[in-house]
């Protein structure tokens, strides 16, 4: 508080010193709640205590015993003695039925000894919180402001007061008789309705629920906004950040992991975490894999769909902000145990491979790993050898006999008993309140294991038609803590947050039938791939001068790991191995990045209830991508009959040493490589309140980036790419009734290409084995962004929206057909089309259908029609066959219904859950048809029950139905398999 702010409140307490003198004040708190059930007698005169705590008398000079009382029972006295122009401040305590109190006597006029009152206003219509208000002490010029979460603060002289709150979308209200009692502080929660008159009566409380706070955070947000809370998390049984995100309008997912968001993939969206970017594990795109962050250290996820400058500048879909776990309010011991059954796989033999001891962990134990004398020999495959008997310029017959042998001799595709998926947590946190302030921290520890496997599996295409199985075991490990202070007043606080993120998939393929020319096939693939995120942000909140100015700061460090060892790949062809399918792959991809944001808030409002907020921000980022990748082959010698032999019966040190097969380095100069990619960026907006009924958003932001891609062993192929782009951004919001709520927006945003998508050479995509060419002539993408969303909010729970949108893709980055013949033909490359025009609805809602004494009923859902079109360049039009054809991933319709019914009394729900996609592309082939992935709904049934405070129980079905997944090419089915129901049951303990 400044020195005027003060002397001002010193004045207010001398000038209302007569008011208060033979005053006696006593504010009684009973197990951390103000007592309204208490009456104090004092004489002749007997006053219950009012709801926030307090009761006023107004006596003479003298002795005097208050007598306490509780619902008719004593509970005990007060004693004190007042001399003549005294009065007096008693603090009582109830604890364990006795009173415990503290007198404070004050001459008239003396000015000492002053107290905190403070509060979070709340907002009748939507349940969340009124941030921006200004909040002032009548008659004087002390005044502050509310923050993004409600919050205010004064510090004043002992005495009572009227505080004026004022906001453009509530007007002007009063509080009258607000008490600031000495050495005290007080907290207070204010509800305003947009209707409400201009008085508010006082709520005094430590704390207090706000219900629905998405619903709040949709209505309250500068921009269109969706969001997802812990809450759903729990109620809808999802596990991690990607299964959560399709139950949002206008998102679907891809391949379990890829985020598409109003019929845009990846390249169009923006990952963050806390607001710090994210390292990818993708080696050849910018994708972050959802199914890596567990819901469990989630407390929500922002989906931001309209751009505004403090965003990156490629957040033309949207930005989606995972928010990790906060500073507990209270001690927290939780244990959470889970065990899961699928229908055709859990207790059934599914296929698979010997791997290594520590497989249940996730971590190999090294029997996958390159040995040690193969990566010495060819510095891990970057370097070939020659053959020869002069051991001092080459390796023998003997010593590449004996480099070969050392490979595990583990091809052999056998089968495990899939047992029953587990999962266990375990959670700690506990709030230390001190003196000067307050320190938490939060820990969360998840282990899971899980095996899927697709059932009546089968392809049906160009190349032949083949059964095949596929079995995979996945093993997820997170730990997590936060950890932070915050001060006593509550202007500052700062947090460390540490996170380890961990998914193994085991996978085993086999495939076996006939090819368009009736060989008999047989193929395998062995993987084992490790993905891994460690990441620390460190960040700070501080509010200055009474809360009119913010300064938020946040530096994040992030490494990405994926680790593919000894990846086993190999072809029978007519029961005799085909020489050149079979290869060894070690790959390894580590990407850093480090990331500083500073973000600097004032809030200002007139006399007049004209008010707003300017904001301005710096970002500086950098990111390190290093790829190594090696590869290894082995040649059979001439005259070699493998006809119904086994690879391990073959691959054995007598037949290396005879030279029936010799071991090759496969290795391309461009499989490895190093990336750069860095950026700079700084933003300037201002949101103006003109009146409770318009608000205008108004900024710009300046993004600076330069991607560099280098090979070690090939240098001529080393690329640069810059660009510097001014980004715009408009959006407008009318409040044309209290329920009524209109939102438009105009942005300009880009897309850059990724960091190997513009390389002179040729890669293989890790998951499909397709070749992949780069495009060292792509240019980046410009989007225009139009955006409309009108909302109608019944009350705090229940809302309806419509959204328009569309977007104008100037030079649009899409993957395509290369131009190459031969096998090179069966890749993919990228290239820039002409343009692209994606339109769309987005429908939402949330109802409470049912609300009796003992039923709630809740009924929710989304729907969105999304059409796209890419108008494709000349070269594109030769290769596909076509002129014009919709985005990639992006289904014409996606579909939402939730429906939770919860029985009151003994505290259990249950849910139903409904998720549909419609028809999108999977992949552009050559010529005019497509391959398809084919629309289908999933329906999920969700049970919670809460036995007591420390005991749940849960249970839930997946994929009820199980719809066949099927891919088609000209409507004829090419693949097709099922994935079986999903059982689990669960349990959580609080100790």
């Amino acid at each position: 508080m400044n020195k005027q702010t003060l002397l001002t409140g010193l004045a207010l307490l001398l000038a209302s010193a007569t008011s208060i003198a033979g005053e006696v004040v006593f504010y009684i708190n009973e197990d951390g709640q103000p007592a309204s059930t208490i009456s104090v007698t004092l004489g002749d005169d007997k006053k219950l205590v009012q709801p926030n705590g307090f009761v006023v008398f107004d006596v003479e000079a003298g002795d005097y015993s208050a007598e306490l009382n509780q619902y008719g029972e004593w509970l005990g006295e007060v004693g004190f003695s007042l001399a003549e122009r005294q009065n007096a401040e008693i603090k009582v305590d109830i604890l364990g039925g006795e009173p415990m109190a503290e007198v404070q006597l004050f001459d008239n006029g003396d000015t000492t000894g002053s107290g905190q009152i403070s509060g979070t206003l709340l907002s009748v219509e939507t349940g969340g919180v009124v941030s921006g208000a200004r909040v002032a002490v009548e008659g004087s010029d002390i005044a502050t402001l509310t923050d993004d979460n409600g919050f205010f603060e004064l510090t004043l002289p002992r005495g009572e007061y009227n505080l004026t709150i004022a906001h453009p979308n509530y007007g002007n209200r009063s509080l009258s008789n607000v008490r600031v009692f000495a050495n005290l502080g007080l907290a207070m929660n204010v509800e305003l309705s947009m209707s409400g008159t201009g008085m508010i009566e006082e709520m005094v409380a430590t704390g207090s629920y706000i219900p629905n706070t998405t619903v709040a955070h949709k209505r309250d947000a500068s921009t269109i906004l969706d969001s997802i809370g812990s809450e759903q998390f729990s109620k809808f049984g999802d596990t991690n950040a990607a299964a959560a995100l399709k139950r949002v309008s206008g998102v679907s997912i891809t391949g379990g992991q890829y985020a598409i968001i109003r019929g845009l993939t990846g390249r169009y969206n923006a990952s963050t975490m806390n607001d710090g970017l994210l390292p990818s594990t993708n080696p050849l795109s910018r994708d972050v894999p959802l199914d890596l962050f567990p819901a469990g250290v989630l407390e929500g996820i922002e989906i931001k769909k309209g751009y505004t400058p403090e965003l990156f500048g490629d957040s033309t879909g949207g930005t989606i902000n995972m928010v990790t776990k906060g500073l507990p309010d209270a001690r927290i011991n939780r244990l959470a145990l889970g065990l899961g059954y699928r229908t055709g796989v859990t207790f059934k033999d599914v296929v698979s491979y010997d791997g290594g001891d520590t497989d249940y962990l996730g971590i190999d134990d090294g029997t996958r790993e390159l040995p040690a004398s193969i990566d010495s020999a060819t510095d891990f495959g970057q370097q070939t050898y020659n053959v020869c008997n002069d051991t001092s310029v080459c390796l023998t017959v003997a010593q590449v006999a004996a480099l070969a042998s050392d490979f595990e001799n583990i091809y052999n595709v056998g089968t495990t008993w899939a047992a029953p998926d587990v999962d266990f947590a375990l959670s700690h946190g506990d709030l230390i309140e001190g003196e000067n302030g307050n320190f938490g921290y939060y820990g969360d520890i998840t282990y899971k294991s899980k095996w899927e496997a697709r059932q009546d599996a089968k392809i049906d295409d160009l190349s032949g038609q083949y059964d095949y199985d596929r079995s995979k075991q996945s093993i997820d490990l997170s730990t997590y803590l936060v950890m932070g202070y915050q001060d006593a007043v509550g202007n500052h606080e700062v947090l460390s947050k540490t996170m380890m993120m961990r998914k193994t998939d085991d996978i085993t393929r086999r495939m076996v039938g006939e090819d368009s020319e009736g060989t008999r096939i047989t193929d395998v693939i062995l993987q084992w791939v490790e993905r891994q995120y460690l990441g620390q942000t460190f960040s700070g909140e501080h509010y200055m001068a009474d809360r009119q100015h913010q300064l938020n700061w946040r530096l994040t460090a992030g490494l990405s790991s994926r680790y593919e060892p000894d990846r086993r790949s190999y072809q029978y062809r007519n029961d005799m191995i085909f020489p050149s399918t079979l290869e060894r792959r070690f790959a390894r991809q580590d990407e850093t990045s480090v990331d500083l944001g500073l973000d600097y808030t004032w809030h200002w409002q007139l006399d007049n209830g004209m008010a707003g907020r300017v904001k301005a921000g710096l970002f500086v980022a950098s990111k390190e991508r290093e790829t190594e990748l090696g590869r290894f082959g082995f040649n059979q010698g001439p005259g070699v009959d493998t006809t119904g032999m086994d690879l391990e019966s073959l691959l054995i040190p007598a037949n290396f040493l005879s030279g029936d097969f010799v071991m090759q380095v496969r290795t391309a100069k461009t499989d490895s490589y190093e990336a750069t990619d860095e950026m700079m960026a700084y933003y300037i907006s201002t949101e103006t309140d003109f009146s409770p009924a318009w608000s205008l958003l108004l900024g710009v932001r300046f993004e600076d980036a330069s991607q560099e891609l280098r090979y070690p062993n090939s240098p001529a192929t080393d690329s640069l790419y810059e660009t510097d782009e001014v980004l715009p951004a408009l959006a407008l919001t009318w409040r044309a009734t209290d329920n009524w709520q209109l939102r438009a927006g105009v942005s300009q945003t880009v897309s850059r290409p990724g960091l190997t998508e513009r390389s002179l050479t040729s890669q293989y995509d890790p998951e499909t084995d397709e070749q992949v060419f780069g495009n060292a002539n792509l240019v980046l993408s410009n989007i225009t962004n139009i955006d409309f969303r009108a909302e109608y909010y019944f009350n705090d729970v229940d809302s309806v929206s419509v959204a328009l949108f569309t977007k104008l893709i100037d030079n649009p980055i899409e993957r395509t057909v290369p131009d190459a013949s031969g096998s090179a033909s069966d890749g993919y490359t990228f290239a820039n089309q002409d343009e692209a025009t994606v339109s769309g609805i987005e429908l939402d809602m949330g109802m409470t259908v049912l609300d009796t004494a003992d039923y709630r009923g809740m009924l929710s859902g989304n729907l969105a029609f999304i059409d796209s079109e890419v108008t494709l360049a000349n070269r594109s039009i030769a290769l596909e066959g076509i002129e014009e054809r919709q985005l990639q991933g992006q289904s014409d319709m996606l579909a939402n219904l939730q429906f939770s019914l919860e029985h009151l009394p003994t505290a259990q729900t249950v849910t139903f859950l409904v998720n549909y996609f419609d028809d999108r592309i999977y992949k552009v082939l050559r010529g005019s048809e497509n391959e398809i992935e084919e629309g289908r709904a999933t329906v999920d049934v969700v049970y919670k029950y809460q036995h007591n405070e420390q005991l749940s129980f849960g249970a839930r079905i997946q994929n009820l139905f199980d719809e066949k997944v099927r891919y088609s090419i000209d409507d004829d089915i090419s693949e097709s398999y099922h994935e079986g129901v999903y059982i689990k049951g669960s349990m959580t303990y609080n100790f």
